[in-house]
């Protein structure tokens, strides 16, 4: 008898064991970390993917998913409470994470903007659920979460996401509709702040402390004889989220003109901002300078008389669309008036007037108009 215990028991022991492990699965559940990306952009930094690649991504509780930061336009990694106010991304929630956090729906979760390199956050969902993930720089930049209890079968695995990255990025980043200027390979400018400002921050901004009211020009110098757009985007999504193509160029940015001429710019892109700045950079790149007024059509206007002469447009942006329930053309994100889509300028003495965009410059967002005699 005393054999037949000691022989048989370990066996047993270890069907117990495993009997154990069958009836409790989440139990003997490695927890995984997963990996994804935040924005990508082409060689030259001119198309800007504003997206999180992929958007969308099965795992289990506990699990968690690291995210590198993959280019030189800023962006966050945050995770809002359901019903929050969508926050101004200098704020934060207000305060940032760095490195890892963990978020289960109770408490905000978001890293600073101002990232460098190639950084690195990794949050770990303790659980289940399904979380909404935020860009507060770009608002048409989300995705999804989806966190399972670990007795449910994902759907895929690490290789998957990374091929669905891999085509996310590659359809955001090759959309040709319009050409990249070329002319502008030789000019560089330094860009003090490496911060860019979007319509989250202006809207705070002129909420706070109003918008300066422009003049009224009479009109006459509103035809423009040459014209340039300022930033093309397109706004794409998956059943996971919004992602957003931005080319952060000034297409056909040097251009030719006469004195007396006026140049025009306008803005294609449903989601940036850009601005168009001769001479130094501004404090308040909100709002336009001083010499700026407003033509009949709602469009800004200034007068330039030599290179030496400086002036800023303020952010020239889309107005974001009304909602139900939402005042109609009246909030600082949606109101035409505080929305200028074109900047224009009467250049009256010949000469070469370099300009830029002041939110894109360090990514290469810079032009030049020659005004000929």
């Amino acid at each position: 008898m005393r054999n037949f215990h000691a022989v048989r028991f370990p066996h047993v022991f270890l069907g117990w064991v495993a009997l154990a492990v069958l009836s409790f699965p989440g139990a003997a559940a490695a927890q995984q970390n997963w990996h994804a990306k935040v924005g990508a952009e082409t060689p030259g930094m001119g198309r800007q993917a504003l997206a999180f690649l992929p958007n969308e991504i099965w795992i289990h509780a506990n699990d968690s998913i690291t995210w590198t930061f993959n280019s030189d336009e800023i962006h966050t990694v945050s995770f809002l409470v359901v019903g929050q106010i969508f926050p101004p991304f200098p704020l934060g929630c207000p305060g940032f994470s760095f490195g890892a956090a963990s978020f289960d729906g109770s408490t905000c979760v978001t890293t600073p903007p101002s990232v460098k390199g190639n950084p690195t956050f990794t949050v770990t969902f303790p659980t289940a659920g399904n979380y909404r993930i935020q860009c507060l720089v770009h608002t048409t930049m989300n995705g999804t979460i989806h966190v399972l209890d670990a007795s449910v079968a994902l759907p895929h695995g690490q290789a998957f996401y990374d091929r669905e990255a891999a085509t996310e990025i590659r359809d955001l980043l090759n959309d040709n509709d319009h050409a990249m200027s070329s002319d502008m390979g030789s000019m560089t400018t330094a860009h003090s702040s490496d911060m860019v400002s979007v319509r989250v921050l202006a809207a705070t901004n002129r909420l706070s402390g109003g918008s300066k009211k422009l003049s009224a020009s009479s009109g006459a110098n509103m035809s423009a004889i040459g014209h340039v757009t300022a930033g093309v985007g397109e706004i794409v999504s998956t059943p996971g989220g919004v992602q957003t193509s931005s080319l952060v160029r000034f297409v056909n940015g040097k251009i030719v003109v006469h004195a007396g001429d006026t140049v025009e710019w306008g803005n294609n892109d449903p989601q940036e901002p850009h601005t168009i700045t001769v001479g130094p950079e501004p404090q308040d790149m909100f709002d336009p300078s001083s010499n700026v007024t407003v033509d009949p059509d709602g469009g800004l206007h200034a007068v330039l008389n030599s290179p030496s002469d400086a002036v800023h447009s303020g952010f020239i942006l889309q107005p974001l669309p009304d909602e139900p329930g939402t005042p109609v053309n009246l909030s600082p994100n949606n109101a035409i008036a505080l929305n200028p889509t074109r900047f224009r300028v009467t250049f009256t003495g010949p000469g070469t007037y370099n300009y830029k965009c002041v939110l894109h410059d360090n990514l290469g967002m810079v032009g030049q108009v020659v005004v000929l005699p």
